[in-house]
């Protein structure tokens, strides 16, 4: 069901180095949607993220995923629970010692006992499915360009055909056409696999070809959530710079 919340995030406080990076957030995420966490620096839309996956605990308020509260998953089933997510981060996260196929098979050897022939296998369907090149498997991270690290990251959050996506500024340093392309294969993923997907971004383009729904982040709070062609029509100085900044973009509103 689309209208399924798979993240509901409920009166979050975030406190980090004694400041207050959250004030009482409320937001939802449903089944099925792509959904774009969006603010200025320093709105905490990374460390939203990263308490969504179980990196970081909040002060106060509550995160449920998947139906349930974070706060009160034993170990065990925390890590029950990360294997039916992928993430992908914003520098890609791939270990530098591994191959790509070695990145890629980690999830599977970690949290399943699949034969290490049919991870080889699984592995090569992983990476296709992510549009990278199958050929390039065996070389080392640092061998790639920006485009193929996030392919391979992306592989790699694939592994254990999660049900949500959480990806970190999935275009950040990647130019305009590899962006394009990036943006493409992750929506084409969520119509074939049927994922729920949770991205932070600063790319108005990728809010614009295939972002549902989204929310943005202001001073701590949220200050507008909804479809991206209501949010361009919210009334504050900073939603209508970031939604029409640029010469020549087409006008949402009119959309």
């Amino acid at each position: 069901m689309m209208d399924e919340p798979v993240v509901e995030v409920k009166g979050l406080v975030t406190r980090l180095g004694g400041k207050t990076i959250h004030r009482g957030i409320d937001l939802s995420v449903k089944r099925g949607e792509i959904y774009a966490i969006v603010g200025g620096s320093g709105s905490g839309k990374t460390v939203l993220l990263r308490e969504m996956i179980m990196l970081l605990e909040p002060h106060q308020g509550s995160i449920r995923v998947l139906g349930h509260l974070l706060s009160q998953v034993t170990p065990r089933e925390g890590k029950w629970l990360r294997s039916r997510w992928g993430v992908l981060f914003q520098f890609g996260g791939l270990i530098s010692s591994l191959t790509v196929a070695q990145n890629v098979a980690l999830p599977l050897l970690e949290f399943t006992s699949i034969p290490r022939e049919l991870i080889d296998e699984l592995v090569s369907i992983k990476l296709s499915l992510a549009n990278f090149p199958l050929d390039w498997a065996c070389v080392m991270p640092n061998e790639l360009s920006g485009g193929m690290k996030k392919r391979a990251a992306l592989a790699r959050a694939l592994a254990l055909d999660p049900e949500i996506l959480f990806l970190d500024e999935p275009t950040s340093g990647l130019d305009p056409v590899a962006a394009a392309h990036f943006d493409r294969t992750i929506k084409e993923l969520r119509d074939l696999l049927g994922l729920t997907v949770v991205l932070v971004t600063h790319d108005l383009d990728t809010i614009e070809s295939i972002v549902d729904r989204m929310v943005i982040l202001m001073e701590g709070e949220v200050l507008v959530e909804g479809d991206p062609r209501e949010v361009a029509r919210f009334p504050h100085p900073w939603v209508q710079d970031y939604f029409h900044r640029r010469k020549g973009e087409r006008d949402w509103r009119g959309r």
